[in-house]
């Protein structure tokens, strides 16, 4: 199990902190960002808001970090 983040219109603050928030059209790419435990991002994955990730890169990643 792994927390997840999840930033949405109007609110978009960690969106906008993390660059992937395009404020002329009010909403934010579809974005995986992988982050350990001292706060570093050590996976950004762009999907495109159009699309929808698998989980299956994800799980490896995370299991990387361990």
């Amino acid at each position: 199990m792994y927390p997840l983040l999840s930033d949405f219109w109007p609110h978009g603050k960690v969106c906008k902190r993390y660059g992937v928030f395009f404020v002329k059209s009010g909403f934010a790419d579809r974005v995986i960002f992988i982050i350990d435990k001292d706060g570093i991002i050590r996976h950004k994955d762009v999907i495109g808001i159009k699309n929808v990730p698998t989980n299956e890169p994800i799980f490896e990643r995370l299991a990387e970090l361990k």
